[in-house]
């Protein structure tokens, strides 16, 4: 063997991975699956180690799907856990449990208790915990003593706060999903999270009244409606920039939920699934625009509606005295041949939108025949529109 060849050779086994800079391993490791991260203290004596010390780890889907064809999974599931738990050494800072809705995974509470006490000993900061699994439990009582957290999602428990809750006073970012709360026990939890910024939370069923007046800070509220009695569901909500409503509830209006008085501070709005055809539907959002002198962005997308019923001509959407002075992007989906009501809310926005830089219109028109002199109608009835500011530009698209 040539000298040349020697050194090749050499090369070739250089462990160029361990000698990466530090930052860099972290940064490969923190998108490795936990599988892959287990593994990699196979690739050398290096290495052995190194995945204990990482402080971000994932039970997620990946994970849950060997154990499909097994009868009864859960213990094997609960052993793997805590021997990784164990064998683990040093903080854990981010940690994600997402149970998959496979029927034969059943995780006790008495195993998320003690999964939540070793966590919150181990200063868990990020916290997420989705358990679509055979049955709602209910939720771990140590996770209300984890101090540090600062980012808490959970999904599938049903929520009581304990008499002796003191609040998780660093919590930033809750997300809250497919739950189910003791009476007063939704506004509790929010109300000890004073520094709360971001609100993600899914209501079914019959929840009262909530008021969000404590959490002083937040500003991003995402709500999700699923019933159809919300007369006055949400009764103060105090400086709120941003709000994404959503529901799937056909008899729901947006209208009894916030009122417009509520959202003077708003800079985004999004509606989905709103229905136009309802007369109030259609006022409070001019009602909204009209409280909401800072609002920049509006985002709305409206319900399929099959009735053949004229709208009708509403005197509220000829108002020339209106001023959205911020509105600078629109977004209008309808999904719908009846978009009389839509055109009408454009033609409002954009004669007295005098910041306004976008308005994107689009019509799914779904399983109707697509006729080319409808969409050539709504194409000049859009560019002949008064508009308050010259640099606007309007956007129509559509989708068969």
């Amino acid at each position: 063997m040539t000298l040349s060849n020697k050194k090749a050779n050499c090369a070739d086994h250089i462990d160029r991975i361990s000698n990466l800079p530090g930052n860099v391993i972290d940064g490969i490791l923190k998108h490795l699956n936990i599988q892959e991260l287990v593994c990699t203290s196979l690739l050398s004596r290096k290495w052995r180690y190194v995945w204990n010390t990482v402080p971000e780890l994932g039970f997620c889907e990946e994970f849950f799907c060997r154990f499909e064809d097994i009868d009864d999974p859960s213990p094997e599931i609960c052993r793997i856990i805590t021997e990784v738990l164990f064998q683990h050494n040093g903080p854990i800072y981010s940690f994600t449990l997402d149970i998959p809705s496979l029927s034969n995974i059943l995780i006790t509470a008495e195993y998320f208790n003690k999964l939540i006490l070793f966590l919150s000993r181990r200063g868990i900061k990020d916290l997420a915990i989705f358990n679509y699994g055979l049955f709602s439990n209910k939720m771990p009582s140590h996770v209300f003593f984890c101090q540090e957290l600062t980012h808490f999602w959970f999904a599938g428990f049903n929520v009581s706060v304990p008499p002796n809750f003191c609040g998780l006073k660093s919590l930033l970012v809750l997300h809250l999903q497919n739950n189910t709360y003791e009476f007063g026990a939704l506004e509790t939890l929010i109300s000890g999270c004073p520094l709360l910024k971001k609100l993600r939370v899914e209501l079914f069923g019959d929840m009262k009244s909530i008021s969000l007046k404590k959490a002083k800070n937040l500003i991003d509220l995402r709500l999700t409606v699923n019933q159809e009695n919300v007369s006055g569901l949400i009764i103060s909500l105090p400086n709120i920039q941003r709000l994404t409503l959503d529901s799937d509830c056909d008899k729901m209006l947006y209208a009894d939920i916030i009122s417009p008085s509520h959202l003077i501070s708003l800079k985004y709005l999004k509606l989905r699934f709103v229905n136009l055809d309802e007369r109030g539907e259609l006022l409070y959002i001019v009602s909204v625009l009209k409280s909401a002198s800072n609002l920049v962005e509006l985002v709305i997308e409206i319900n399929d509606i099959n009735g053949e019923q004229e709208p009708d001509q509403l005197e509220e959407l000829e108002c020339k005295s209106c001023c959205f002075s911020q509105l600078q992007t629109v977004n209008i989906r309808v999904g719908t041949t009846n978009f009389k009501h839509a055109m009408s809310l454009i033609r409002l926005i954009l004669a007295n939108s005098s910041s306004l830089k976008t308005l994107a219109f689009r019509v799914d028109f779904g399983h109707e025949k697509l006729d080319p002199a409808v969409l050539l109608s709504i194409s000049r009835k859009l560019l002949l529109m008064e508009r308050a500011s010259q640099r606007a530009r309007i956007e129509f698209s559509h989708r068969e």
